[in-house]
């Protein structure tokens, strides 16, 4: 028996156990019984890291046109607060490009690449992983050191403690401090007004969090690509991930499995 099925059959032998426990009452008094108002348990509760929750809502949007609207709410909440929230119990899942605790469970969902954007003054149109790093820690100055116009690089970057700050400090700057004099910001969409307001600023957000006919620069030469198939060759991914303190069951469990499946994991 499936495990939607079976699920399905527990839940009308439960109401049909209900039936004939209230039919004997009944019959036992031969007077009226009041049937109990069925009481709501409390809803599940998702959270999901500002970063990745443009690819996370695009999940949510297409399994709803599929299979209908998910009976669980997702929160879009800063990285420590959804681990924190897990420990708690007041989330069944997380998902971002998060590290679970030893024994915890974890899955992967999807490869996201992380591009680099900048405004529109910078001058350049491509930047090699070292110049990124340097541009990251402050010691390129100047877009016209690397080729690019006569102005103050201004980098964008997530808050301390982010999960997509700990990506790029494990694969880029590998320990090496951020510029002290960075933009701090919370989501994608924050970064990308500072990118319309300052045309010398630069970020690195996730492919899948940039508005259609946004451009990112050429890394290394190559070109972020979106979905499966993205090219092996770009040098910058994150890996999204649920994880949970136990495996989740019922519907967070199902939709991640659906997630997989149209990811072609």
């Amino acid at each position: 028996m499936s495990w939607r099925l079976a699920t399905l059959f527990n839940g009308m032998a439960a109401r049909l156990v209900y039936g004939v426990v209230a039919l004997s009452l009944a019959l036992g008094s031969c007077s009226p019984t009041p049937t109990p108002t069925p009481v709501a348990g409390p809803v599940s509760r998702v959270a999901v890291t500002p970063a990745f929750a443009p690819r996370v809502l695009a999940w949510a949007h297409a399994y709803l046109e599929e299979l209908g609207p998910l009976p669980f709410d997702l929160e879009i909440v800063q990285a420590g607060v959804a681990l924190e929230g897990l420990d708690q119990g007041e989330y069944v899942v997380a998902i971002g490009a998060l590290v679970p605790q030893d024994g915890w469970f974890a899955t992967p969902l999807a490869r996201d690449p992380i591009a680099v954007v900048t405004g529109s003054g910078s001058g350049v149109s491509q930047v090699t992983r070292l110049a990124l790093v340097d541009l990251l820690a402050g010691r390129i100055a100047r877009w016209s050191e690397i080729g690019g116009d006569e102005r103050a690089v201004q980098p964008v970057l997530p808050l301390p403690g982010d999960d997509l700050r700990q990506v790029l400090d494990g694969t880029l700057m590998l320990g090496k401090p951020f510029f002290s004099g960075a933009r701090l910001i919370a989501t994608p969409a924050q970064a990308l007004e500072l990118l319309n307001e300052d045309p010398a600023a630069f970020a690195l957000l996730p492919l899948s969090s940039l508005p259609a006919g946004r451009i990112p620069l050429r890394l290394d030469g190559v070109l972020p690509e979106p979905g499966v198939g993205a090219p092996d060759s770009y040098a910058l991914m994150a890996q999204i991930v649920a994880i949970a303190p136990s495996e989740p069951r019922g519907p967070v469990r199902d939709w991640l499995a659906w997630i997989q499946e149209a990811e072609g994991n």
